[in-house]
């Protein structure tokens, strides 16, 4: 039996839960953040799930990003 590729492709789509907070990740321009926040679908307009990444230089500088989009680079530091 032949995979169809388009819906495996989906099924194995990165989520949000695979880039914790503090995460450090590589955009597609290959800049390197840290994952601040998540954020849910905003509307039913807006179906998708976001990322938002703050660099650290330019201080201040942030995206927002689909998961799939982003590359791990470290996760956080276990803290006790």
């Amino acid at each position: 039996m032949q995979t169809n590729q388009a819906i495996a492709g989906v099924i194995d789509r990165l989520d949000m839960e695979d880039f914790p907070i503090g995460s450090k990740v590589k955009t597609p321009s290959g800049r390197v953040g840290t994952v601040v926040k998540h954020r849910g679908a905003q509307s039913r307009h807006d179906l998708f799930q976001r990322i938002i990444i703050e660099f650290d230089e330019p201080f201040g500088d942030s995206v927002a990003l689909q998961p799939h989009l982003l590359k791990m680079v470290r996760k956080p530091d276990a803290s006790s």
